[in-house]
Parts: structure tokens; C-alpha cells; sequence
């Protein structure tokens, strides 16, 4: 049974990608519950964005890093942690970037039902690393944005780092503290291989 008095919003960021962007708002049209969608943009040419039909608000960082940053790092982790404000406590947050897919149409309603700090699925990498499944231990290399889900109220009280690997250092800081439940399901995918976005 799901609880029906809390929701789940999905912070997901985007920049210049559209055709990305499409494939990954087209999967999140298909889940069973559909999540509160923040989507993320600093860039004022990102106005694929308008063609959103699904239930969205547009989040608009205070400030832009430079476009090489955002194009050769991890993107722009420090934007979580603006976003974060605007969800309301006793809720969930699930984070995905624009590059990114969810696969199990239930993953929304998983989290409703397992009513849980923090939850673990697991993540389908591309062809250069071998379709490798990451979300199954807490280990660099091994769980990325994409696979967790958290209670808003705990997410709010730990930062995003501002460099590379930042998605582990924020779920390993998180799971210091917060015992975390494992799920089986395979939750998302990336859309293709990430290049500089993922290390080999």
C-alpha cells in the first residue's frame, strides 16, 4: 500500500541537450505514480523545455558556471543543492539528468511503498562499460545520481559537491548516518555512452 500523503519529486537537470531531454521526460511519462517534476536549467537556450506537457516547474539556478565546466565535469552538482529548497519536507526526492532513462515504470510507486530514509535500485551503464549495473553497493564507481531515492528532510541537510564523483561522496555521507534499504529493480539507464560524463 502506498502512502498516499507523501510525494515524490524528481529534480532533473538539463542543459542544451533536447533530444536527451525528450527520451528522459518520455520515460518518466510512464510511470505508474507520476513524480513532482523540478526540472533544472541555467541555460537560456534550453527552450525545448516549453514543450513539456507533463506537470513540471522550471528551477532557475542564482547563479550560471561556465559552459566548458558544465560540458567537460559531472554536471553541475552544486544546483541540487538550490533546488533542494523548493520541495517540502516528508516527501521523497529522486534526482536524474537529462541524459538519463527510467526504466521500471514502478519506481515511484516502489519508493511510496517501501516508505524508507533512503532506497537503492540499481542502474544500467552504456556499451563502453559493458552494460555494467551500478546501485548495488556503496563504493565509487559503483552508484551514481540516478539510483537513489531520499527522504526530502535528509536530503536537505547534506551538500552536493562541487566536483567529480560527487553523487558517491553525497549517498556515502547520507548512509554514514542513515541505514540504506537495497532494491533488486533496475530503475534507469543512461541513453548512450557518457564519455568525459563517466570514467571508464
Amino acid at each position: 500500500m502506498t502512502n498516499s500523503k507523501m510525494k515524490v519529486y524528481l529534480l532533473l537537470r538539463t542543459h542544451n541537450r533536447p533530444n536527451e531531454f525528450r527520451s528522459c521526460i518520455e520515460s518518466i511519462s510512464k510511470q505508474t505514480i507520476r513524480p513532482e517534476i523540478i526540472i533544472i536549467s541555467d541555460d537560456e537556450n534550453d527552450t525545448y523545455i516549453k514543450k513539456v506537457t507533463l506537470p513540471h516547474q522550471v528551477f532557475h539556478p542564482k547563479y550560471k558556471k561556465p559552459r566548458w565546466w558544465i560540458r567537460h565535469h559531472n554536471p553541475f552538482n552544486d544546483y541540487f543543492n538550490q533546488a533542494i529548497s523548493i520541495v517540502p519536507d516528508n516527501n521523497y526526492v529522486i534526482y536524474l539528468d537529462d541524459d538519463d532513462r527510467l526504466l521500471s515504470k514502478d519506481w515511484v510507486q516502489i519508493i511510496l511503498e517501501k516508505n524508507v530514509d533512503v532506497l537503492i535500485g540499481r542502474f544500467k551503464m552504456g556499451e563502453d562499460h559493458k552494460y555494467k549495473l551500478i546501485g548495488v553497493q556503496i563504493k565509487r564507481g559503483e552508484i551514481g545520481t540516478g539510483c537513489f531515492s531520499i527522504r526530502s528532510e535528509i536530503a536537505k541537510q547534506y551538500k552536493w559537491p562541487k566536483k567529480r564523483g560527487g553523487d558517491y561522496i553525497y549517498i556515502k555521507k547520507i548512509t554514514d548516518n542513515y541505514q540504506p534499504v537495497f532494491t533488486d529493480h533496475i530503475i534507469g539507464s543512461v541513453q548512450k555512452n557518457l564519455n568525459k560524463s563517466w570514467r571508464k
